[in-house]
């Protein structure tokens, strides 16, 4: 199943909440240890939660208006902690889990007290993304702590969101938070569907594909009752969340996913397309063809930038490419 301009979409999603924070500036700490990583996150809700362990406190924000994504992670080690000691620990880790390509890659650069790696992901998985990703580390004491920040349709002026939040940052290792504010691993949160939406594509980028699926099924149960996503972005979230079942192998649920959004928006290409890249898991030629000539047939009403993949150059049709009978279909819809 091949990702097109969905993956741009997702990476530029806004994810927005009725109620604002009545302050930007967020405080995590680890329940019973000594100190506080605070920093500010703008404009924009923010989560946090306890790992099961107990050792290390999670922060997401996806929601500002400028697309500027950002989590951090402060986390209890065993070692004498320094922003190089946190960065050389971790970024090692990160760099060998996620396979894509990075330019102008910067592993060194240490600045105010904080370690950075910072770099350029030109594409996703075929589509033109252009963001800019930064790894910056902390590191006192027996804490370090992690703040990772990324914008899709990176510009050279967009640096200052960057530098802005770097430059809130302060890790106090000595400091005590009060227990009654520490973040709760078992606190509801009321979000709307765009926030599991835009954590849905975090995972989905990461290609951490069942979790994505947690929270594109979340976005979607909400949508179905009631809709509050664009046109665009629904038809990104159904895709995506075929997709995420489909390359975890949960085949019925993919094909059902995007049988719901052909019911929803039945001239949209890219669930006819992937209905296809299903049926071509399940080795259905027949049946992938089908669809295939729907998708070709309505290819106008695609996303604007989106284009049709080509079957033929598709793993899902692995089954096909070497029959006459599927390459000479293709031709055919392709003229």
């Amino acid at each position: 199943m091949k990702t097109q301009v969905s993956v741009l979409i997702l990476l530029c999603a806004i994810i927005t909440q009725a109620q604002q924070p009545s302050s930007h500036r967020a405080q995590m700490a680890i329940p019973n240890v000594k100190g506080v990583l605070e920093f500010d996150v703008g404009p924009t809700p923010f989560e946090t939660r306890v790992r099961p362990d107990g050792k290390e406190v999670q922060l997401q924000a996806f929601g500002r208006s400028d697309k500027l994504g950002i989590s951090a992670f402060l986390q209890r080690v065993t070692f004498p902690a320094s922003p190089e000691k946190c960065r050389d620990e971790w970024w090692s880790g990160t760099k060998n889990a996620v396979k894509m390509q990075r330019e102008d890659l910067q592993e060194t650069v240490v600045k105010d007290g904080i370690a950075r790696v910072e770099f350029i992901v030109p594409e996703f998985r075929g589509v033109k993304v252009q963001q800019k990703d930064m790894h910056a580390y902390l590191g006192s004491g027996n804490l370090c702590a992690e703040i990772h920040l990324s914008k899709a349709g990176f510009n050279p002026e967009d640096s200052k969101l960057f530098e802005d939040v770097l430059a809130s940052v302060k890790l106090s290792p000595d400091v005590s938070f009060p227990e009654a504010q520490a973040p709760n691993p078992a606190q509801s949160h009321d979000h709307d569907s765009s926030y599991y939406f835009g954590l849905g594509s975090k995972f989905y980028l990461q290609q951490n594909y069942s979790k994505a699926a947690e929270s594109y099924e979340k976005s979607l149960d909400m949508e179905k009752q009631k809709r509050t996503l664009s046109k665009d972005y629904f038809r990104v979230l159904v895709d995506n969340l075929g997709m995420s079942y489909g390359i975890g192998g949960k085949l019925p649920q993919a094909k059902a996913t995007f049988e719901y959004g052909l019911t929803q928006d039945p001239e949209y290409p890219m669930f006819f397309y992937n209905l296809a890249c299903t049926y071509g898991e399940m080795d259905k030629m027949n049946d992938a063809l089908s669809q295939l000539r729907q998708a070709y047939k309505y290819k106008a009403n695609s996303i604007s930038g989106e284009t049709v993949p080509d079957p033929l150059k598709d793993d899902s049709f692995r089954y096909f490419v070497g029959k006459e009978e599927f390459v000479t279909a293709v031709h055919e819809m392709q003229k």
